[in-house]
Formats: C-alpha cells, structure tokens, sequence
C-alpha cells in the first residue's frame, strides 16, 4: 500500500472511495479482467459506497498497472492488495450508501466471510491459477493473435487516447505483454522490427500475390493446438471445481467466482475475428459460460461514473500544468513543511547569488571595440579580457582578395603545365 496525497475531499462520514480501472466496452465493466474482478468484489463489499472513475494511464498507479483504489490520503494497488485494504474497512472510515431513499444495508466488507480457513486457502490457490493460466490465455487472444489485435485490440486502446499517444501507446501496452507470453510458448506476432511478406512495400505497378508458405501454415496450425490444449487442460480443472453448483463456495459468489468470470467474460462477449476459445467455451464448457453470467448478473457494478482520466498534451511536459497547479485544493501547511519551504527557498536564493557573485568577480571582462583603419569602414569586435575576436570584416575585400588568390593558383598552373 502506498500513501498517496490525493487531494480527495472527506464526505461527512468518511472519505471519498474510488476505483480507477480501463475504461468499459463490449458490455463489461473493463477491458482488462483485473479491472473487472475488481469492479464486481467492489460492488459485492460496498455496493453504493464507491465511485468508478475510468482510466487509460497505467502510469498513475502505484504499481505501473491497472485497477487502483484511492480512499483518501491512500493509494492501493494491484487487485490483491486492494481486497485486502477493503476487508481492513470500518463503516467510520467510507461514506454511507449513495443513494439517498436506499436503506443502509449491513456493512460486510469481506465477500469471503463465509469460508474457513482451508477454503480460504483454496480460494487463493485457485485465483493464483486463474490468473496465471487463463491470464495468459486471454493475453495471447487479445494481443498475440494478429487478426484480433489488428481489428479490435489496437482500434479499442487507440480510442482512449488523443494524438501522438493514440500511436504509440497501444504499441507500448502490447510490448509489456510480449515477455510474458514468449516466456510460456504463446507469442506469435513477428518480433519488433520485423515485417510479414505481406506489409513490406510494394514498387508502384508491381502484381500484390498471396503466397502460402507451407511451413507457415503448419506452424500456426500447430500453435492454434496448443493453444487449445492448454485452455483444455486450464477449463476443465475449473468444470470440475464447479460442478452443478452454481457458485465455488456455498450459494453466494466468492472472489474465487469474479476472478473467473471476468476472464470468461471477456473471451465470450469482446467482438474477436478469431473465435479459437470463444467457440471452445461455448460448445465444451457451458457451465462455466453460465456461471459467468451468473456472476455478472449478481455484482454488475452501478457505482457513479466519474469523469475519465485520460492522457493530455500537457503529459508530455516536463512539468505539471500550472492550471492545474492553481486550481488544486490547498491543505494548511505544517510547521515541518514551512520550515522545509524556507531552507529551500534560501538555498535556491544563495545559489542565485553565488552565481552572480562568480561571475562579476572572477568571470571574463567582456567589451564591445569599434576598430576603424584609414579609410576603411570600423569593424566591430568583442574583447575577451585581453582577447579579441573579429565578429564583422569587409565582405567586398575578402571577395576581391578570394578572386585576385584564384587568379594566382590559375597562372601558377599555367607555368606549370608549360
């Protein structure tokens, strides 16, 4: 957990909670199966307690990545440690529920309260599992497979952003996944700086002929396989698990439940050309294809939406934007920060001075000399203490000394060659 000024306002009861997740598409909350998880155990933990602010900038969380909890002063991230923050709650701490008629439910932060111990120890056995092989397996989908990537990843994370960042910002999010799935057999897009025979340029007129190459084609054939088997061997660990339940543990969902769903989910309802696990999930497990809508169905989140955060041009500044600067709450300042103000403002001032002080005491002596000899015009010069270098000569002089110096080397040729 990192402590984080926030600049949040306290409501009368507690302070402000907000979840910051990718923005929602294609019916879901997020587009990224943490920030859905997150989003559904939030909705179960503290429904009308909490707001959602969407958010296309992994670089504002604490950990470089998608979903984070600001609650105050605190900032939490990634998803684990934001269930636990959120099971550390008191009904002191966050704001009564948002609607004004609805009556106060019962403040149960844990969704987990029901399990025991060694159910708890399943249940973190199992979503380490969950995010560890289908994880890779929704990865691979999204942004290994060229078909998808090209028509639906690319286009969908280009829209969260304005100009230059919309270029190579997708490109960025699709390299962090990259080591990951080259690490586990699943990258298959060329490598960065490689072209297909396909994208290379064409000279103007030349016939475009598409070309199978067997060894190719073999290639994808047996990486589709494996794809395959691995979701096989992952969904059916998970069937059996489920059984002819309707959620893992007893009759309520579980974290174990929404970290599952929210992967299904996004291969089954995000509009893929390539439908290798959609087909598969629908056809070989329906059970787990039901209880994900079961599970969307229980925790759809109905939390206010706040503005988005989205990147600005002013990101690209070195500094922060001094409207923003301006406008920003200001908090009475301790007697600690007035005293670290002053030694910083007197340090900065003896830099300045001994700056100054450098320079008119041992720095160079600089003059301006107007040079004039006979006739000729002045040329203007610049004196270094007791230097002297000539900013202005007469260009008519060194133009008729550089024809009468051609004139020379050409006679001299001449008297050589005869």
């Amino acid at each position: 957990m990192n402590n984080n000024t926030s600049g949040m306002s306290p409501s009368p009861s507690g302070q402000a909670l907000t979840l910051h997740i990718w923005p929602s598409k294609w019916g879901l909350p997020s587009i990224e199966p943490s920030c859905i998880a997150a989003a559904f155990y939030l909705q179960l933990a503290l429904p009308g307690r909490f707001s959602i602010r969407e958010c296309a900038n992994p670089d504002m969380s604490p950990s470089g990545q998608l979903p984070y909890l600001t609650h105050g002063h605190h900032t939490v991230a990634p998803l684990s440690s934001i269930v636990k923050y959120v099971v550390s709650l008191i009904p002191a701490s966050i704001p009564p529920v948002a609607e004004a008629d609805a009556p106060d439910p019962a403040f149960t932060a844990d969704v987990d309260a029901l399990l025991g111990p060694f159910e708890r120890a399943q249940r973190t056995a199992w979503i380490a599992h969950v995010e560890s092989a289908l994880g890779d397996l929704v990865a691979h989908v999204f942004y290994s497979i060229s078909a998808n990537y090209v028509a639906v990843t690319y286009p969908t994370l280009s829209s969260f952003y304005n100009v230059p960042q919309s270029y190579y910002v997708p490109r960025r999010i699709c390299q962090a996944y990259q080591a990951r799935l080259e690490a586990n057999g699943l990258w298959t897009l060329p490598a960065h700086g490689e072209e297909n025979e396909a994208e290379k340029p064409k000279r103007f007129g030349e016939q475009v002929t598409e070309k199978e190459d067997p060894k190719q084609t073999f290639k994808s054939a047996f990486q589709r396989e494996r794809v395959l088997e691995k979701a096989r061997t992952a969904l059916s660990l998970y069937a059996r698990l489920l059984g002819d339940k309707d959620f893992f543990f007893y009759d309520r969902p579980t974290t174990l439940d929404l970290t599952l769903a929210a992967h299904v989910l996004l291969l089954v309802d995000a509009p893929l050309p390539d439908t290798l696990l959609s087909s598969l999930l629908s056809s070989s497990y329906p059970a787990l294809l039901l209880h994900a809508r079961r599970v969307l169905n229980a925790a759809a989140p109905t939390a206010p939406m706040l503005p988005p955060e989205r990147y600005r041009l002013s990101a690209l500044l070195p500094y922060p934007s001094f409207r923003a600067w301006w406008s920003e709450p200001r908090h009475p300042k301790s007697e600690e920060e007035k005293r670290f103000e002053r030694m910083r403002w007197r340090w900065i001032g003896l830099a300045v001075l001994g700056s100054i002080g450098y320079w008119l005491i041992w720095g160079p002596k600089v003059r301006l000399v107007m040079a004039k000899d006979g006739d000729e015009d002045g040329n203007l010069t610049v004196v270094f203490g007791d230097e002297t270098v000539a900013l202005d000569a007469d260009e008519e002089d060194e133009d008729e000394g550089g024809v009468e110096d051609k004139d020379e080397d050409e006679d001299e040729e001449g008297k050589t060659e005869g």
